[in-house]
């Protein structure tokens, strides 16, 4: 854990450093936050419908009750090889302290509900983890789309300041080639495998539509070709599930 939150602080020092060289000394903290993440499976005679009754009542809940944000997510296996758990709940937060808050309040007020998910969505996992934005060019994302998930560790003699000039070509070429893609990558924290990756990497599209069309125009401008020059001395990464997400609310 100390190796995952020393990763994610090293994270935000090399992107402020290659911002500050590239910005005439007019940087800014790159924007994170928390994430949290439950494992879960649906109860015997339950589905979909029976979860999303109850996320209602928790939008709600948590527009009256938070009093920071949190938005919430469902995440179903679309492109899966089995493995995973049938539904998770994912939360994010703007910044750890929102989110120390806001898990507090639940546990102060939430009880009721959390019964109510628990006779629909028992869980087996409870997990944080930090985000960081690499890329998010859209105005205000959908209610639904489709995420790509990739598991990561570092290559020998990797550095965040290399990752982070990697980053800022690669977006230079999403941004040219008219890629949607927003682009964030999730550190472990605590309630990960101590022995698990470095970090995973998502691609957050609008739709099924929108991920295929990103997908031909990244590959027909070369995009695999650069990927490859400027992260495989840096990372290694396997391709992981993709899941459909739905936004289910939250606080603002």
């Amino acid at each position: 854990m100390v190796k995952s939150v020393l990763q994610f602080l090293l994270v935000l020092s090399a992107s402020m450093a290659t911002q500050l060289g590239q910005a005439d000394n007019h940087a800014a903290m790159p924007a994170y936050g928390g994430v949290e993440v439950y494992a879960c499976d649906f109860a015997e005679g339950k589905d979909m419908d029976d979860l999303m009754k109850v996320a209602k009542k928790w939008d709600k809940w948590a527009k009256k009750n938070h009093s920071k944000a949190y938005a919430g997510h469902v995440l179903t296996p679309f492109f899966s090889d089995g493995s995973d758990a049938g539904v998770y709940w994912v939360g994010f937060s703007d910044g750890f302290s929102d989110q120390g808050i806001v898990l507090e309040e639940w546990l102060e007020k939430g009880g009721d509900l959390q019964k109510e998910f628990d006779s629909v969505i028992p869980c087996n996992s409870h997990s944080q983890l930090a985000w960081v934005r690499v890329r998010d060019v859209a105005e205000a994302p959908l209610s639904t789309g489709v995420v790509d998930f990739a598991g990561c560790s570092w290559a020998p003699g990797a550095t965040q300041e290399k990752m982070a000039a990697a980053d800022a070509e690669m977006n230079k070429f999403l941004d040219q080639a008219g890629i949607t893609a927003r682009v964030y990558r999730w550190y472990p924290m605590q309630g990960n495998p101590a022995d698990g990756l470095d970090f995973y990497q998502a691609r957050w599209h609008d739709s099924l539509a929108a991920k295929g069309s990103d997908n031909d125009l990244y590959v027909r401008n070369g995009g695999v070709q650069l990927e490859n020059k400027l992260y495989d001395p840096i990372m290694k990464c396997v391709v992981g599930p993709s899941a459909l997400y739905t936004a289910v609310g939250g606080s603002e």
